[in-house]
């Protein structure tokens, strides 16, 4: 049955129309939802990447370019066919580009034709593009390497019998670079393997001539011909000439052939020529025949500064015979400015009188002649003499004394312990003790541990004293002048004296003295006044609690 002529001229457009809307709306709808990936039916080097999305085709990409670090490449150059790895020659799969070139494969195609492209990806494969890069330095010292043992050697010093001595140099073969990378990069976008490019050999002189070498030898030689002459400090040194010769060497520098040294056997045999280093010393105080005396800090000295190597080799590469070197300085931890800063000068305190003794600046307190107790008092006055005390610091007698024992020289006197008169290991010491107290209270400085003892002895100021024991009682105070201060002891066979040296600063007085009773024992109160630079005053107070007599305890 025929069709009339108006439906065989539909059928005849709407099919073919049909078909067409069939293909663009496939397309607009794979072409969506392959959106950020690679588009279909791709390859990168043979491996199917299409519908990739970016993050894994950059790690398939990355695992390619590894890949073709390893591609064999054959470096032919007539003679000889050497074998060597891409990556070695500088070949690099430049990734990112790369990547990018897969993602933007249909960019270039004009957009009324790209749904006939996807059509045809459908059933054929397509590849996209590899980029490469390679890097110049890398290939050059690939080929380089190419010929080892056959590259220039260079002339060299070394020290012989009479002198530097020339090592002649010797001419070598390089392969060329010269078109070299071209081929590379085409051979590897081809993907040929193995790559095979074709290369020239040429010769290659050293860059410097046994002349120029003999030349240097030469004026070294001339110039180290007596040796060399060292200033160092207050100290000279000659070093033989035959030492000097065996630090030096040679190296290339450009065209130039330029002396080297060997900074650490350079050092070594100058500190064998100089003297021994010298010991940094720290500044001291002492009294001398009861005057301030500052002994100075000194630096110490060693051989050698850092560029001691460098002025050396400088020196013979200039033609000179006289190199001033500079040593290393090591500064003492205590200067002598450090020590005049402190400000001591002079005996500091009040006057004030005791067992019909006038106290000036000082404390003293008495006893009798030769006993145990008095070898303990000294040996104590002994080991506190010269303790340095600066502005803000404690003073414990325990913390400089330490224990008192036999190995101190401390020897069995009486001593109280629970109450009791015993004999222990140096008992009396407590004498000390009270003088010190006294100083430091005359003085205005900061008590802020003491104890008195338990009973009174007339040879004590009634309830000015402090007793002493080990790990206590203590006497502690704190400096809290301005200035250091120097704790000086004197001693004869029957007095005890403490002085303390700095800067006059407060003064202080007793101005007060109270008893109470507490059980059995009499409670003596102290009162101190303080007077200050600036005319202001203070006022603090100081117990003795002392048992009656017969009794051990309150």
């Amino acid at each position: 049955m025929r069709r009339p002529p108006h439906l065989r001229l539909i059928l005849g457009i709407g099919i073919p129309l049909l078909v067409v809307i069939v293909l663009l709306t496939a397309w607009a709808i794979d072409t969506s939802r392959g959106s950020g990936k690679v588009p279909r039916n791709v390859t990168v080097a043979g491996r199917d990447v299409g519908r990739m999305p970016e993050d894994e085709l950059a790690r398939t990409v990355d695992d390619i370019a590894r890949h073709y670090e390893t591609i064999p490449v054959q470096v032919r150059t007539g003679e000889t066919t050497y074998r060597v790895a891409a990556g070695e020659l500088g070949l690099r799969l430049d990734v990112d580009s790369t990547v990018q070139s897969a993602l933007d494969l249909d960019d270039d195609t004009a957009f009324p034709a790209r749904p006939f492209v996807w059509l045809g990806s459908l059933v054929s494969e397509r590849r996209a593009t590899l980029h490469f890069t390679v890097d110049e330095t890398a290939l050059a010292n690939g080929l380089a390497a190419l010929e080892q043992g056959a590259t220039p050697t260079e002339p060299k010093l070394v020290p012989g019998s009479g002198g530097l001595a020339v090592v002649s140099g010797a001419p070598g073969r390089t392969v060329d670079t010269a078109g070299v990378r071209d081929q590379l990069l085409a051979r590897a976008r081809s993907g040929e393997q193995p790559i095979i490019v074709n290369a020239t050999v040429r010769a290659e002189d050293p860059a410097v001539s046994d002349d120029a070498a003999q030349a240097l030898a030469d004026r070294t030689n001339e110039t180290t011909a007596d040796g060399i002459e060292l200033t160092a400090g207050s100290s000279t040194a000659t070093v033989p000439a035959a030492t000097v010769r065996s630090w030096l060497g040679s190296s290339v520098d450009g065209h130039d052939l330029v002396l080297t040294i060997d900074a650490e056997a350079a050092l070594d045999a100058v500190k064998k020529a100089l003297p021994e280093p010298t010991e940094a010393t720290d500044a001291s105080i002492t009294i001398e025949n009861g005057a301030v005396t500052i002994t100075p800090s000194t630096n110490g000295e060693r051989c050698c500064a850092p560029d001691t190597a460098d002025r050396l080799l400088t020196a013979i590469a200039d033609g000179q015979r006289q190199v001033t070197i500079d040593l290393e300085v090591d500064e003492p931890e205590t200067t002598t400015e450090d020590i005049e800063a402190l400000g001591i000068k002079e005996p500091v305190g009040s006057t004030t009188e005791w067992n019909g003794q006038p106290q000036v600046k000082s404390f003293t307190t008495y006893h009798a002649c030769c006993q145990p107790r008095v070898t303990n008092i000294q040996t104590m006055a002994d080991a506190v003499r010269g303790t340095l005390i600066k502005p803000g610091e404690q003073f414990s007698i325990n913390d400089v004394v330490g224990q008192r024992t036999r190995e101190k020289g401390y020897v069995e006197a009486g001593a109280i312990a629970n109450g009791e008169h015993v004999d222990e290991v140096g008992g009396g010491v407590s004498q000390f003790a009270t003088t010190m107290f006294n100083a430091a209270y005359f003085a205005g400085l900061q008590i802020d541990t003491y104890q008195a003892h338990s009973e009174h002895f007339s040879r004590y100021p009634r309830g000015r004293e402090a007793t002493m024991g080990w790990p206590a009682p203590d006497l502690v105070w704190t400096n809290n002048s301005p200035y250091g201060i120097l704790v000086w002891t004197s001693h004869t066979d029957t007095s005890i004296t403490v002085t303390l040296y700095s800067t006059q600063w407060a003064t202080a007085a007793q101005t007060g003295s109270s008893d109470s009773r507490s059980g059995n024992c009499t409670v003596v109160t102290t009162e101190r006044t303080v007077t200050y630079p600036d005319g202001t005053t203070s006022q603090d107070s100081f117990r003795a609690r002392y048992r009656d007599e017969g009794q051990t305890s309150c």
